[in-house]
């Protein structure tokens, strides 16, 4: 009986378990089963291409911003606007010119503030301009270039006019002037130095990504005008066979003084030049070398101003970039892009339709050394010729991490390890002074997509699929080797 009874009973469990699976296969019915994670896989993806995106954005004159808004929270809204805008168009780094006229973005004991901050020069603007400037930009994960320009003091129409009155900062003994324009003597060793001291102040005080120089080396000059420095040559050039190559020998001297304190101050900044794209004018009018730059190392980054349209019979895009892609070295090479010219009936048809750019940027990214591009400049984005941002949006439609560019070869982090998905969130080991770059694998040998850069080890995943994960130095983006790739889901 005892054991008819136990039958009885075993019975019924199975019924109940039985009819309870019933239920849930019920309840489920028509629904997907969650992803759920697996182990490490054999695939061999690509990992895309790095790239610098960024755009100039010039304050001499008021140009891209404060574009004459005088007061704080006017300026504040302007940028973030910008900045905004680079954000939803993945455009990684702003070249901001916080020195266009031997004046300063920040209290500095060689120059007087910015007449662009406040609409008058030596006046402070009541809140710590830069630091606003770089760490909005940081917040967005957006690099910021303090762009300078290395000679230019002041400028006036013509010789019968005056130049503004020379701050009392300025050492009136170590000031050129020309009929047009007003600079520090490049001839002179002590305006070398204190160009060397001025930049040395502002990365000291402010966690800039980067240096960058404009084209503006000796200056352009008015027809029939002389560089009248004769006496320069006879005093300091006694070691070179002609006055040109004491000239261009004063701007090495420059950008070498340069590259070593940057290196020696802060040697994960990145010191970049956006030389005039024509290479003679650069040569024998400005007297810069950029060849030499780049063979020495001098200069992590060149950003040739490209101004012209493809095809131009004179000076083109494509025969232009083919020249300076041969010529630039051990330094990095980025296009500078002048969607300034497009919408400008002066700048000829080739300007009246953004398909223009768009060719310009193909080509660019046909050429294996380039690693990027910049636009000059930024108030063009948001006025927007032609629908040039239709192109820039196709384009970088994508998000990519920003490239190493420095000329000293990298030391890679290590590759994050431990690669686990719990409750739909993908987790690693943190690799310390580190941001990470997840992927999603497209299979062996084909181009991964990029779904998010992030400061955390860990991030929630959407979709199913094979990723792995990168670190990337927080100081100079070199990028580690590719974890172990983990499926996620069926």
């Amino acid at each position: 009986m005892k054991r008819i009874n136990r039958f009885i009973f075993f019975a019924f469990i199975v019924m109940f378990l039985f009819s309870c699976n019933e239920e849930r296969d019920d309840h489920n019915k028509g629904k997907t089963p969650p992803p759920t994670p697996s182990g490490p896989t054999a695939e061999q993806p690509i990992v895309p291409r790095k790239e610098l995106r960024g755009v100039w954005m010039a304050t001499v004159w008021g140009l891209d911003w404060p574009m004459g808004k005088y007061d704080q929270a006017s300026q504040k809204e302007l940028y973030l606007k910008y900045l905004d805008l680079f954000k939803d168009n993945n455009i990684n780094a702003v070249f901001f010119q916080v020195r266009g006229m031997a004046d300063a973005y920040y209290a500095s004991q060689y120059e007087p503030w910015s007449k662009s901050i406040t609409g008058q020069a030596g006046v402070a603007p009541g809140y710590d301009i830069l630091r606003f400037l770089i760490e909005e930009a940081h917040k967005r994960n957006i690099a910021f270039h303090a762009w300078i320009n290395p000679y230019r003091i002041s400028t006036r129409t013509g010789s019968d006019t005056s130049f503004p009155k020379l701050d009392s900062k300025i050492p009136a003994n170590l000031v050129k002037d020309y009929n047009k324009i007003r600079i520090y003597n490049p001839a002179l060793p002590a305006a070398q130095d204190r160009i060397v001291n001025i930049v040395k102040e502002l990365i000291t005080k402010y966690n800039v990504d980067g240096v960058h120089m404009d084209d503006y080396f000796y200056p352009y000059l008015s027809s029939g005008e002389g560089m009248n420095d004769q006496n320069e040559y006879a005093t300091y050039g006694r070691a070179f066979n002609s006055i040109e190559e004491f000239r261009r020998d004063n701007v090495n001297k420059v950008v070498k003084k340069l590259h070593d304190m940057i290196k020696n101050t802060n040697p994960n900044l990145v010191f970049s030049i956006g030389p005039g794209g024509n290479i003679e004018n650069n040569m024998n009018l400005m007297f810069a070398d950029v060849a030499k730059w780049s063979k020495e190392g001098w200069v992590d980054v060149i950003i040739p101003q490209l101004y012209f349209h493809t095809g131009n019979s004179i000076y083109n895009f494509d025969k232009g970039l083919a020249r300076w892609s041969n010529m630039i070295t051990k330094s990095k090479l980025v296009i500078g892009y002048g969607i300034y010219k497009f919408g400008d009936s002066k700048q000829g048809s080739a300007y009246m339709n953004s398909s223009e750019l768009t060719k310009q940027m193909r080509l660019a990214d046909e050429d294996p050394k380039v690693m990027g591009g910049l636009f000059y400049s930024a108030k063009y984005l948001f006025s927007n010729p032609v629908n040039i941002m239709g192109a820039i949006k196709q384009r970088y439609k994508e998000p990519v991490v920003m490239p190493y560019l420095l000329v000293e070869k990298p030391t890679l982090p290590n590759a994050p390890k431990n690669l686990t998905i719990m409750n739909d969130i993908l987790h690693w080991d943190a690799v310390s002074g580190c941001y990470y770059a997840v992927y999603l694998s497209t299979g062996t040998k084909r181009m991964a997509k990029l779904v998010v850069t992030t400061k955390d080890n860990s991030v929630k995943l959407s979709r199913p699929g094979t990723y792995f994960v990168t670190a990337v130095n927080e100081k100079n983006n070199a990028e580690s080797k590719i974890s172990d790739l983990i499926k996620y889901g069926n």
